[in-house]
């Protein structure tokens, strides 16, 4: 047995040195470096969040984002950004891909008193775009209807100009039917042209071709004949016997003499021209050039239409707009002279 000394043998245990570990092996500090630096990515990402869900509410007439056809939500998350309302560039693409969102649906999308991109995503994915109505008076021009587009339904004059036109380039005058629309705000201007060219083909005549071969003109001619019927007349009372005057006059090989073609070209001063305008070389001056000018001067109503397909057989030749509007019509000059004294000086 080896002695042991008692001192030695009588002394308490003396404790290991600690290592400075957790029971699992991972150091104390590191531990707490760790979970620190967890909070912060907690945080920081619930920060984030918060200012990725938020936005700035878009206020005023120009609270809104068009969605045009052929848009990415790449191109239309930009825009929104563009109008101060995100953080980022591509904070609406980024959660429309989150939400698994599907196409977007073109037209024009009001904005104003969204407060989360949550809602901007309801409204584009589900919503209702924005619409507008707008009516169209008949004898309006397609340059007019140009114009009233982009005032009312924000669709560009020149877009709309560029698509009213047939497959040679022709401007699609006379064709378009003028009535009250309803479209998407915005919309592509194509699909308002084929809108009105089919308005217009479900409201001619079904006898039109038939009437037109009848006078010896073509489909169009006829509606050209319309078009002037259309802006000589006020009452549509008298639509058809001002529609017997042109046939009367193209059939007796006379000049029609019609200042609504010439106003096509050339604007008039309350009504009337001078001795000079009256010259004008114009293929739409119907006092130079015989027969009818080279297309329809205006869009014609129903009305108009009916007057030119089932105008009656008449003895006129003349007709002459009262200062009240109606017209009287004549089957000589000198009835027609006497007329114009009659009513042009005073007389109604």
């Amino acid at each position: 047995m080896t002695d042991v000394d008692e001192g030695t043998q009588n002394a308490p245990a003396v404790a290991a040195p600690t290592t400075g570990r957790s029971p699992r092996g991972v150091p104390v500090r590191a531990a707490r470096i760790i979970c620190v630096l967890l909070i912060v990515v907690v945080v920081a990402g619930a920060v984030g969040w918060v200012r990725f869900m938020h936005i700035v509410p878009a206020e005023g007439t120009g609270a809104y984002v068009d969605v045009r056809p052929g848009d990415s939500v790449t191109a239309v998350s930009q825009r929104v950004f563009d109008l101060g309302m995100t953080s980022s560039p591509q904070a609406l693409r980024w959660y429309w891909r989150l939400r698994r969102g599907g196409s977007l649906r073109e037209g024009r999308y009001v904005l104003k008193g969204l407060n989360d991109i949550e809602a901007v995503y309801q409204l584009l994915a589900s919503g209702s775009p924005l619409t507008a109505r707008v009516t169209f008076p008949e004898g309006y021009t397609v340059h007019q209807m140009a114009a009233r587009l982009q005032e009312q339904a924000g669709i560009t004059a020149d877009d709309f100009l560029k698509a009213a036109r047939d497959d040679q380039g022709k401007l699609l005058e006379g064709h378009l039917f003028p009535d009250t629309y309803e479209f998407l705000y915005a919309a592509d201007a194509a699909e308002v042209v084929a809108r009105m060219l089919n308005r217009f083909a479900g409201v001619v005549p079904s006898d039109w071709g038939a009437q037109a071969a009848k006078r010896g003109l073509t489909g169009d001619q006829l509606v050209t004949v319309a078009s002037i019927v259309e802006r000589e007349a006020r009452y549509d009372a008298e639509r058809p016997l001002i529609a017997s005057v042109i046939f009367n006059r193209l059939a007796g090989k006379m000049l029609l003499q019609m200042d609504a073609t010439l106003g096509y070209v050339l604007p008039s001063h309350d009504g009337f021209y001078t001795y000079e305008e009256l010259k004008d070389d114009s293929l739409y001056n119907t006092y130079v050039h015989p027969g009818l000018p080279p297309t329809p001067i205006c869009n014609p109503g129903l009305a108009s239409l009916n007057a030119a397909a089932h105008a009656p057989a008449s003895t006129y030749y003349y007709f002459l707009a009262k200062p009240d509007g109606h017209c009287v019509f004549a089957r000589t000059y000198a009835e027609h002279a006497r007329n114009m004294r009659l009513y042009l000086s005073g007389g109604d």
